[in-house]
């Protein structure tokens, strides 16, 4: 009997991926399968019902309302809608899911919504549970997912968690299709790997001609003979060497100082792909106060080999697991603690004044508050203009994760940054950068990130992605992503630096993530680096100059080495492009003065008149 109904099971399972239609995980109406899981009354607090709902391929909807939600001590999932899927399923099925979703409230923001598809009982195997942002208009998702386990029907819930901040969202048009095993996103008409993937995605002509406008300049080399009159043919070749914009990695002070083949690489590796770093871990509380001479050797080292550009990480990690014992010991003693705070900041922005040019000022404030919690968040006012006091020079960062992973849907943790950050504000704190940390175990569409960037971009204050990595197998996946975010971020006027958390596999808190392998073989997603930065961005570019002697040209900003050759003498200049309608000027010795300039009474005619730069 027992065998009978095994096979049975073994039957009905592998039904569900023989070819033909895709089966349904809900049977008859989905909206009608689900029901609503969590307090009426309370904190946390909500509800759900179905309402109708006209001009849409579905007539009703669920409308989920979230109530009320307490500061801490609760879980997004305690407001939800489920439904017991109702079809057998088999361990690597993929699961083609739709729904249309739309926000009410807040009126002038996002809702958010989870799908989680999750193992009747422990340990509650999840085979998808991702958030997903949508604004007042209706929007619908198509969401391909694997399942990460064998199902009996009844033996999974499907759900909709609405626990993520005070709101009121509908849902409707809910279905969720077997395909089985075989079938692909492009079988489906989707991204391949996430949406905005595609590369006729509709977000990409915009941020191609956004960094056309905004990290180009249109420059003029005027070149002149010793009497200051102008070269006529003049030859002029304008190499970039070095970019505005920060392109940087984390490095590890003890590898770079390091002796050995492996630190030999670990330095040329270093000078030959970025214009910025940030020491991974020496500048914090606890190592700086260990060894401060091998963090200061390395801030040296980066300064004498051309990276000139260094963040300082972090003065403040506001978590006990982050602080020294002592610090952790003055718990019981709010005065000695702020104290204690302060004279960190003035030790460590005190002595490396001048070797970096930013600082993290609090690192991860939303998500690690002990010290907050008995000082307040006003006391981070004061940090801040501790670290302006001993460094005026250096910008001033907050720097927080998760702000544009997690398919850049955790609400909770933007809004209480975003607000944290206007507090500061008001309070008179020198907040000068927002730091957007950028560790990925999954893909952000694009679109996505752009809002969230135009969204703290309205604060003012510049944003840089401060500490980015993409922990994935998937080699294709790792680089497109890497390849996405590089361009969005590149394209948004608020961002002025992006910086990897690491780049080789033999010194990386997540190896998989890293540009290098261990061997120091490259992988796609340095391909992609490399490709960018240092090909599609970058100009090199040449030409003659003209009768008024200037050779114009549209480039990249930042640091040129710019060369010219007349009369057989070349001359070449450094010269730093940061604006548009920039003059270089640079005199020929030996070379002889062409057209003279106009007279005082004479005119050009608007034929022969050349338009000055803008």
């Amino acid at each position: 009997m027992i065998v009978f109904i095994l096979l049975l099971l073994s039957a009905s399972i592998c039904s569900a991926q023989s070819p033909g239609a895709p089966a349904p995980l809900l049977q008859g109406d989905p909206a009608a399968a689900f029901l609503y899981y969590g307090s009426t009354a309370g904190s946390p607090s909500g509800a759900a019902e179905l309402v109708p709902v006209q001009g849409m391929p579905f007539s009703s909807a669920w409308r989920l309302r979230t109530l009320s939600l307490p500061e801490s001590g609760f879980n997004e999932w305690d407001l939800r809608i489920r439904a017991r899927g109702t079809a057998p399923v088999a361990q690597g099925d993929k699961i083609l899911a739709e729904f249309w979703m739309r926000c009410i409230e807040p009126a002038d923001g996002d809702c958010i919504l989870r799908l989680n598809v999750e193992r009747d009982g422990s340990p509650y195997t999840k085979s998808i549970s991702t958030p997903y942002p949508v604004g007042h208009e209706w929007r619908r998702f198509r969401v391909l997912f694997e399942m990460r386990e064998t199902y009996p029907a009844g033996g999974y819930w499907i759900d909709f968690w609405m626990g993520q901040q005070v709101q009121v969202a509908e849902l409707g048009g809910i279905s969720l299709l077997n395909h089985g095993p075989n079938v692909t996103p492009e079988d489906l008409g989707l991204d391949r790997f996430y949406e905005g993937a595609a590369p006729d995605a509709a977000w990409r002509a915009a941020a191609e001609q956004r960094i056309e406008e905004i990290r180009k300049a249109s420059v003029s080399v005027v070149v002149a003979a010793p009497d200051g009159l102008p070269v006529r043919g003049a030859e002029v070749r304008a190499r970039l060497k070095r970019h505005a914009f920060g392109w940087g990695t984390a490095v590890a002070a003890e590898r770079l100082l390091g002796a050995g083949d492996d630190s030999e690489r670990y330095r040329r590796f270093i000078s030959g792909n970025f214009n910025m770093a940030v020491l991974e871990n020496d500048l914090k509380w606890g190592p700086w106060e260990a060894n401060r001479n091998r963090a200061l050797d390395a801030l040296h080292w980066l300064r004498d080999n051309g990276i000139g550009r260094v963040r300082g990480h972090n003065l403040v990690w506001p978590g006990w697991q982050y602080t020294p014992a002592d610090v952790r010991n003055l718990a019981g003693n709010p005065e000695a603690l702020r104290q204690r705070i302060l004279d960190r900041i003035r030790d460590a922005a005190t002595a490396v004044r001048g070797l970096v040019v930013d600082w993290d000022v609090v690192n991860e404030p939303v998500a690690n508050r002990e010290v907050l919690d008995i000082l307040g968040e006003a006391a981070m006012a004061d940090w801040f203009r501790a670290a302006k006091e001993c460094d005026p020079e250096a910008r001033l960062f907050i720097n927080e994760f998760a702000i544009l992973a997690s398919n850049g849907a955790d609400l909770r943790k933007q809004n209480a940054y975003y607000r944290m950050i206007e507090s500061l504000l008001a309070l008179g704190a020198p907040v000068e950068g927002i730091g957007m940390q950028g560790h990925f175990d999954s893909a952000t569409p694009p679109e996505r990130m752009l809002e969230i960037l135009d969204r703290f971009a309205r604060l003012g204050l510049p944003v840089v992605i401060t500490e980015f990595d993409f922990a994935t197998a998937d080699e294709e996946l790792q680089a497109q992503f890497t390849r996405d975010l590089m361009t969005a971020a590149f394209s948004h006027p608020a961002v002025t630096d992006f910086l990897m958390w690491g780049f080789w596999e033999g010194s990386h808190w997540k190896p998989q993530a890293a540009m290098i392998r261990r061997d120091w073989t490259e992988k796609p997603n340095y391909r992609v680096w490399r490709e960018l930065i240092f090909e599609r961005w970058q100009t090199d570019t040449s030409g003659a100059t003209g009768s008024d002697g200037a050779f114009a040209f549209r480039g990249f900003k930042g640091e040129y080495e710019i060369t010219v050759k007349a009369g057989g003498t070349a001359v070449q200049k450094t010269a730093q492009i940061a604006r548009n309608g920039q003059v270089v000027r640079i005199s020929v010795s030996g070379a002889g003065g062409g057209n003279p300039p106009p007279s005082p009474g004479r005119r050009e005619s608007p034929s022969t008149r050349r338009p000055r730069p803008i």
